[in-house]
Protein backbone atom coordinates (compact mmCIF):
# COMPACT_ATOMS: atom_id res chain seq x y z
CA UNK A 1 0.00 0.00 0.00
CA UNK A 2 1.23 3.50 -0.60
CA UNK A 3 2.00 5.82 2.32
CA UNK A 4 -0.69 8.43 3.07
CA UNK A 5 1.29 11.76 3.77
CA UNK A 6 -0.30 14.71 5.49
CA UNK A 7 -0.30 17.63 4.06
CA UNK A 8 -1.05 21.09 6.00
CA UNK A 9 -3.15 23.56 4.60
CA UNK A 10 -4.18 26.97 4.67
CA UNK A 11 -7.92 29.45 4.81
CA UNK A 12 -8.72 31.14 1.92
CA UNK A 13 -10.94 33.13 2.71
CA UNK A 14 -13.52 34.26 -0.06
CA UNK A 15 -16.82 36.53 -0.26
CA UNK A 16 -19.08 33.72 -0.18
CA UNK A 17 -16.95 30.84 1.55
CA UNK A 18 -13.40 29.98 3.01
CA UNK A 19 -11.91 27.89 1.24
CA UNK A 20 -8.88 24.97 2.51
CA UNK A 21 -6.14 25.82 0.16
CA UNK A 22 -2.71 24.44 -0.87
CA UNK A 23 -0.65 24.71 -3.82
CA UNK A 24 -1.22 21.65 -6.25
CA UNK A 25 2.39 21.21 -6.71
CA UNK A 26 2.44 20.27 -2.87
CA UNK A 27 0.16 17.38 -4.04
CA UNK A 28 1.76 16.34 -7.49
CA UNK A 29 5.60 16.20 -6.12
CA UNK A 30 3.77 13.44 -3.42
CA UNK A 31 1.70 11.62 -5.89
CA UNK A 32 4.89 11.57 -8.28
CA UNK A 33 6.88 10.16 -5.07
CA UNK A 34 5.26 7.26 -4.52
CA UNK A 35 2.82 8.41 -1.70
CA UNK A 36 -0.67 9.37 -1.38
CA UNK A 37 -1.21 12.74 -0.62
CA UNK A 38 -3.95 13.78 1.93
CA UNK A 39 -4.74 17.26 2.51
CA UNK A 40 -5.34 17.97 6.64
CA UNK A 41 -7.50 20.76 6.98
CA UNK A 42 -6.80 23.35 9.67
CA UNK A 43 -8.12 23.21 12.87
CA UNK A 44 -8.93 25.25 16.04
CA UNK A 45 -8.94 22.52 18.75
CA UNK A 46 -5.22 21.47 18.75
CA UNK A 47 -6.15 18.14 20.15
CA UNK A 48 -8.02 16.75 16.91
CA UNK A 49 -3.54 16.85 15.64
CA UNK A 50 -3.33 13.34 17.21
CA UNK A 51 -6.75 11.94 15.56
CA UNK A 52 -4.98 13.40 12.10
CA UNK A 53 -1.65 12.19 13.08
CA UNK A 54 -3.06 8.73 13.64
CA UNK A 55 -4.59 8.79 9.86
CA UNK A 56 -1.32 8.99 8.01
CA UNK A 57 2.11 7.78 7.81
CA UNK A 58 4.26 10.96 7.29
CA UNK A 59 3.89 14.56 7.55
CA UNK A 60 4.48 17.26 5.11
CA UNK A 61 4.66 20.82 7.09
CA UNK A 62 3.95 23.33 3.89
CA UNK A 63 5.03 26.79 3.05
CA UNK A 64 2.69 30.61 4.11
CA UNK A 65 2.61 33.16 6.30
CA UNK A 66 5.36 33.81 8.84
CA UNK A 67 4.96 32.69 12.88
CA UNK A 68 4.19 34.68 15.71
CA UNK A 69 7.35 35.57 17.39
CA UNK A 70 6.22 34.42 20.77
CA UNK A 71 6.40 30.88 19.89
CA UNK A 72 10.55 32.29 19.78
CA UNK A 73 10.73 34.83 22.54
CA UNK A 74 10.56 37.77 20.63
CA UNK A 75 8.08 40.90 19.94
CA UNK A 76 7.49 41.59 16.46
CA UNK A 77 10.59 43.71 14.68
CA UNK A 78 10.44 45.53 11.60
CA UNK A 79 9.60 43.82 8.67
CA UNK A 80 7.62 40.66 9.70
CA UNK A 81 4.82 40.12 7.87
CA UNK A 82 1.49 38.43 8.85
CA UNK A 83 0.92 35.66 10.80
CA UNK A 84 -1.71 33.02 11.78
CA UNK A 85 -2.17 32.11 15.26
CA UNK A 86 -4.65 29.58 14.73
CA UNK A 87 -2.42 27.85 12.28
CA UNK A 88 0.74 28.28 13.81
CA UNK A 89 -0.94 26.68 16.68
CA UNK A 90 -2.10 23.69 14.74
CA UNK A 91 0.83 22.68 13.18
CA UNK A 92 3.03 22.78 16.14
CA UNK A 93 0.23 20.33 17.57
CA UNK A 94 0.66 18.22 14.69
CA UNK A 95 4.39 18.50 14.56
CA UNK A 96 4.91 17.06 18.21
CA UNK A 97 2.15 14.11 17.38
CA UNK A 98 4.24 13.65 14.83
CA UNK A 99 7.40 13.40 16.87
CA UNK A 100 5.84 11.37 19.32
CA UNK A 101 4.75 8.59 16.88
CA UNK A 102 8.28 8.49 15.58
CA UNK A 103 6.23 9.78 12.63
CA UNK A 104 8.41 11.04 9.18
CA UNK A 105 8.53 14.71 8.62
CA UNK A 106 9.36 17.08 5.56
CA UNK A 107 8.97 20.91 6.43
CA UNK A 108 9.08 23.55 3.18
CA UNK A 109 9.76 26.93 3.75
CA UNK A 110 7.53 27.87 6.46
CA UNK A 111 7.57 24.36 7.50
CA UNK A 112 10.95 23.99 7.78
CA UNK A 113 10.99 27.56 9.83
CA UNK A 114 8.07 26.15 12.22
CA UNK A 115 10.21 22.76 12.84
CA UNK A 116 13.40 24.59 13.97
CA UNK A 117 11.00 26.60 16.15
CA UNK A 118 9.00 23.93 17.48
CA UNK A 119 12.14 22.15 18.61
CA UNK A 120 14.03 25.34 20.71
CA UNK A 121 15.60 27.19 17.62
CA UNK A 122 14.92 30.63 17.01
CA UNK A 123 14.29 32.75 13.13
CA UNK A 124 15.42 35.94 11.80
CA UNK A 125 12.02 37.89 11.40
CA UNK A 126 13.51 39.90 8.25
CA UNK A 127 16.61 39.16 6.89
CA UNK A 128 17.34 42.53 4.83
CA UNK A 129 16.45 43.94 8.10
CA UNK A 130 18.59 42.50 10.36
CA UNK A 131 21.74 43.20 7.30
CA UNK A 132 20.91 44.98 3.86
CA UNK A 133 24.09 43.09 2.28
CA UNK A 134 22.73 39.44 2.66
CA UNK A 135 21.19 38.50 -0.85
CA UNK A 136 17.30 39.11 -1.31
CA UNK A 137 15.62 35.87 -0.42
CA UNK A 138 12.35 36.94 -1.85
CA UNK A 139 13.01 38.43 -5.63
CA UNK A 140 10.13 40.01 -7.26
CA UNK A 141 8.71 38.59 -10.66
CA UNK A 142 10.32 35.44 -10.32
CA UNK A 143 8.07 31.78 -11.52
CA UNK A 144 7.83 29.75 -8.69
CA UNK A 145 9.83 27.12 -10.97
CA UNK A 146 12.50 29.20 -11.74
CA UNK A 147 16.11 29.07 -9.98
CA UNK A 148 17.52 31.97 -8.37
CA UNK A 149 20.45 31.01 -6.15
CA UNK A 150 23.30 28.22 -5.51
CA UNK A 151 23.20 25.91 -2.19
CA UNK A 152 26.32 24.00 -0.82
CA UNK A 153 25.10 20.55 0.74
CA UNK A 154 27.43 19.16 3.54
CA UNK A 155 28.53 15.33 2.28
CA UNK A 156 26.85 12.54 3.52
CA UNK A 157 23.71 14.02 4.99
CA UNK A 158 20.43 12.69 3.37
CA UNK A 159 19.45 15.61 1.37
CA UNK A 160 22.67 15.21 -0.31
CA UNK A 161 21.71 11.28 -0.47
CA UNK A 162 18.73 12.64 -1.69
CA UNK A 163 19.99 14.56 -4.75
CA UNK A 164 23.10 13.36 -5.39
CA UNK A 165 25.14 16.45 -5.76
CA UNK A 166 27.10 18.72 -3.25
CA UNK A 167 25.59 21.79 -5.18
CA UNK A 168 22.35 22.62 -6.98
CA UNK A 169 20.79 26.12 -7.58
CA UNK A 170 17.03 26.34 -5.79
CA UNK A 171 14.15 28.38 -6.32
CA UNK A 172 13.51 31.29 -3.13
CA UNK A 173 10.44 32.89 -1.95
CA UNK A 174 11.19 34.01 1.67
CA UNK A 175 12.37 36.96 3.77
CA UNK A 176 12.45 34.91 7.24
CA UNK A 177 14.99 32.53 7.98
CA UNK A 178 16.59 29.91 10.98
CA UNK A 179 18.76 32.18 13.00
CA UNK A 180 19.29 29.97 15.64
CA UNK A 181 19.64 26.32 15.06
CA UNK A 182 17.53 24.18 17.37
CA UNK A 183 19.35 21.32 19.36
CA UNK A 184 19.25 17.92 17.71
CA UNK A 185 19.27 19.38 14.71
CA UNK A 186 22.31 19.25 11.99
CA UNK A 187 22.76 21.55 9.16
CA UNK A 188 22.81 20.23 5.73
CA UNK A 189 23.04 23.49 2.95
CA UNK A 190 23.58 26.91 2.68
CA UNK A 191 23.17 29.91 0.53
CA UNK A 192 26.25 31.53 -0.60
CA UNK A 193 25.46 34.09 1.87
CA UNK A 194 25.43 31.89 4.54
CA UNK A 195 21.51 31.57 5.10
CA UNK A 196 20.58 28.18 6.09
CA UNK A 197 18.49 26.51 3.26
CA UNK A 198 18.88 22.95 5.22
CA UNK A 199 18.67 20.68 8.20
CA UNK A 200 18.07 17.06 9.37
CA UNK A 201 17.53 14.97 12.56
CA UNK A 202 21.10 15.48 13.92
CA UNK A 203 20.93 11.84 15.46
CA UNK A 204 19.73 10.09 11.94
CA UNK A 205 17.00 8.35 14.01
CA UNK A 206 13.89 8.64 11.48
CA UNK A 207 13.35 10.84 8.82
CA UNK A 208 13.36 14.98 9.60
CA UNK A 209 14.27 17.35 6.96
CA UNK A 210 13.68 21.14 6.49
CA UNK A 211 14.50 22.72 3.49
CA UNK A 212 13.68 26.72 3.03
CA UNK A 213 13.58 26.97 -0.91
CA UNK A 214 10.67 25.42 -2.57
CA UNK A 215 11.37 21.89 -3.84
CA UNK A 216 7.52 21.26 -4.86
CA UNK A 217 7.29 23.55 -7.54
CA UNK A 218 10.57 22.92 -9.12
CA UNK A 219 9.97 18.98 -10.17
CA UNK A 220 8.15 19.17 -12.69
CA UNK A 221 11.01 21.11 -14.54
CA UNK A 222 14.10 20.04 -12.54
CA UNK A 223 13.15 16.17 -11.74
CA UNK A 224 16.10 16.03 -9.82
CA UNK A 225 14.32 17.55 -6.76
CA UNK A 226 11.90 14.42 -6.66
CA UNK A 227 14.80 13.07 -5.05
CA UNK A 228 14.05 15.10 -1.45
CA UNK A 229 10.03 13.80 -1.66
CA UNK A 230 11.18 10.33 -3.14
CA UNK A 231 13.42 10.18 0.21
CA UNK A 232 10.74 11.04 2.41
CA UNK A 233 8.02 9.02 0.98
CA UNK A 234 10.70 5.95 0.99
CA UNK A 235 10.98 6.88 4.90
CA UNK A 236 7.13 6.85 5.35
CA UNK A 237 6.85 3.01 3.57
CA UNK A 238 9.20 1.81 6.01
Amino acid sequence: MKPRIGLTSFLDPQPRASYVSLSDHYTRSIWEAGGIPLVLAQREEAAAAESCVECVDGLLLTGGKDMDPVHYGQEPAGGIGVFDDVRDSWELALFSAAMRKGMPVLGICRGHQLINVAMGGALFQDLQAVDPGLNKHNPEGFAVDRLYHSIAIAEGTVLHRALGRRSLRVNSFHHQAVNTLAPGLLASAFAPDGVLEGFESGDGSGFLMGVQFHPESLTARFPEFLGIFRAFVEACQS
